[in-house]
């Protein structure tokens, strides 16, 4: 994902973390983000270790914790 500039990256970021809630699924990180990224690509990135940090497993459902997805997000954003 390539964000045009610094201040667009940062108002990004921060209505992100503004509209997640604490704890989201995958198919709400998808939705959050306007489709820039997909449950299914999530759900990829985990299997190979590459996903966020941080996951909680509800049911069948793989949960994110919000500052340890956005902090993986950010190490993903390119310039």
């Amino acid at each position: 994902m390539s964000m045009g500039n610094n201040t667009s990256e940062t108002i990004f970021f921060e209505q992100l973390e503004k509209n997640l809630p604490p704890v989201f699924s995958r198919e709400e990180a998808a939705r959050q983000m306007g489709g820039l990224i997909r449950a299914k690509t999530l759900s990829n990135l985990d299997a190979t270790g590459e996903g966020p940090r941080v996951k909680i497993r509800i049911r069948k459902k793989v949960c994110y914790e919000r500052r340890s997805f956005l902090q993986w997000l950010k190490q993903h954003v390119r310039q």
